[in-house]
């Protein structure tokens, strides 16, 4: 029986969480009621390690009816996110090592171990001789941080204080533990050929093998896919409510779906939708604009979420009060998924946290899918939306390059940064707004292009070819695993030395934290009433302007 371990550090809702639930439903085997299909053995388990999964916030498949709760394993959920002076990654980083020697202990004897996110916990399982170490990197945590989206820097060019040299010395060390810890594994997947440049770009040395040649096979692409099991039905619209063929169609809303995080860029699309607002008011726009519905996974635990959320109803109202329309709308998770909920024509509703039957009641009823993000690793968003027979008007970078035919499943529009100038004259907000009207205009070539990306969607992203694709890197995981074995080429000096490393880079960043503390202390800079953890952390935020590291 071939037993398949899945380490993930937090089972939440998101697009890595999606692919990870995805890759243990393709393992499984096929009930054959389903299908005859005879792409995985009939004889497979599984195993999932997580250290928390929130009933109320994730997929239904991990939820206690869901059917992969039974080999669902949560460990590790007592150790912190992060320290009194922040060190999320660093924490993280512990998280995901304690996670694995857990999975380890309990299922030693695992075919394939596969991780994905950080890779901190793979060379302790080569160092066990496991039989198959994959790693699924959605994209080079090295590009994720606080000053970038998406590996674009955001850097004013302006001279770093001590603080920010600190923390960039932080950086330097938890990006070289990544790429040290990667290189260890059997075989590296990542979601599109977009991420596969910025890999080679940032850690080259993935692609050569122990000797140094290089290896072409080691890096590989398995892109993301999508159950299609949301039609988009010809009689239901917006709200659940009926409509008879010989009356007119009805305009579907235009939709959103994103967490709520700022590198998700929806402001952009508040700024497209003010200037289709500001058309309809001049009559430039032959037809009534229907609502936007922003609607993405929200978690009030993620400052970010409730802040962002909050920056984007301000941001919509002052768009609405222009038009002296009323303010825009939070529908709560409970009310979302009432039948009789309706949104008026030319408004804006939130909904943050939506569930499955909400959102394939959006998928049926859009008449446009919006994507802001800009170099998006890949986007599954767009995948369920062309799957629904939704055109997708999306960021032209990034995954959406790979999935989104322009003019033929959707549009793509070019990304230029609003950097203080008024957005109505930004050219991506006016490529956005001229794309939604192009859709919403012109219902038989929306017809055409929502045809056009149902079939795209289950020809190259459907389940039978991720499931095919997945069991044969399977296969060529445990073909190096067990070539590795053999071998017996696994230097325990070199887990040693980069352990040695990651060591000393924690003693120095503890060392600045230690230095940093008594200097605020000797500077009187300890405020009685907070105490002296609370005025470190406080001084120190304040210092870095509120970022974590």
């Amino acid at each position: 029986m071939t037993h398949v371990v899945f380490i993930h550090l937090d089972l939440g809702i998101g697009g890595a969480e999606s692919l990870v639930l995805n890759l243990a439903k393709a393992t499984l085997p096929i009930e054959s009621s389903q299908t005859s299909s005879s792409m995985s053995p009939s004889s497979s388990t599984i195993s999932i390690y997580t250290t928390h999964c929130s009933p109320t916030h994730c997929y239904d498949e991990v939820k206690p009816s869901g059917p992969l709760y039974p080999y669902l394993n949560i460990r590790g959920g007592w150790i912190p996110r992060s320290t009194i002076l922040g060190g999320t990654a660093l924490c993280s980083a512990l998280r995901m090592m304690y996670l694995t020697y857990r999975a380890v202990q309990e299922s030693p004897n695992a075919n394939v171990f596969v991780l994905d996110v950080l890779p901190t916990g793979v060379p302790y399982l080569i160092g066990r001789n496991v039989k198959g170490v994959l790693f699924y990197c959605h994209f080079p945590d090295k590009l994720l941080t606080r000053d970038t989206v998406n590996g674009e820097s955001l850097e004013d060019g302006s001279t770093l204080n001590g603080m920010q040299r600190l923390k960039q010395m932080y950086r330097w060390a938890m990006d070289s533990v990544e790429e040290w810890t990667m290189n260890y594994s059997d075989l590296i997947v990542v979601n599109s050929r977009f991420t596969m440049g910025e890999v080679r770009t940032v850690f080259p040395s993935l692609f050569c093998n122990e000797d140094g040649a290089e290896d072409k096979e080691r890096v590989q692409v398995l892109y993301p896919a999508i159950e299609s099991s949301l039609s988009k039905s010809n009689n239901v619209t917006f709200g659940e409510k009926t409509q008879k063929k010989d009356e007119p169609k009805e305009i579907g809303p235009i939709v959103s779906l994103n967490r709520f995080e700022r590198k998700k860029n929806v402001s952009l699309l508040l700024h497209a939708y003010g200037l289709l607002l500001e058309r309809a008011e001049l009559g430039n726009l032959q037809m009534k604009l229907p609502p936007l519905i922003i609607a993405g996974g929200y978690d009030p635990l993620n400052i970010e979420n409730v802040e962002h959320l909050a920056e984007l109803k301000v941001l919509a109202d002052q768009i609405l009060a222009r038009f002296n329309l009323p303010p825009s709308s939070v529908v709560s998770s409970s009310k979302s998924d009432s039948k009789d909920i309706s949104i008026s024509d030319m408004s804006i509703a939130f909904y943050p946290s939506v569930s499955n039957e909400k959102r394939s009641q959006l998928l049926k009823s859009a008449s446009v899918w919006c994507y802001t993000p800009h170099r998006e690793h890949f986007g599954i968003v767009p995948l369920e939306a062309m799957d629904a027979a939704v055109p997708v008007v999306a960021i032209r970078s990034g995954g959406p390059m790979e999935t989104i035919v322009d003019g033929a499943t959707g549009y793509l529009v070019d990304y230029v940064p609003i950097n203080g100038e008024d957005a109505r004259n930004n050219l991506t907000v006016r490529g956005f707004a001229d794309a939604i009207a192009k859709v919403t205009l012109d219902p038989e070539n929306a017809r055409l292009m929502g045809q056009s990306g149902r079939e795209r969607v289950r020809a190259l992203f459907g389940m039978e070819t991720f499931r095919k694709q997945w069991w044969e890197l399977l296969d060529e995981t445990q073909k190096r695993g067990n070539e590795r074995c053999l071998k017996k080429n696994f230097s325990y000096p070199r887990l040693i030395h980069t352990l040695t490393k990651c060591i000393f880079e924690f003693v120095v960043v503890l060392l600045f934290a230690i230095a940093l503390t008594w200097v605020l202390k000797a500077a009187d800079l300890i405020e009685e009433d907070r105490g002296i953890l609370g005025t470190v952390r406080f001084r120190y935020l304040k210092l870095v302007g509120g970022d974590e590291l």
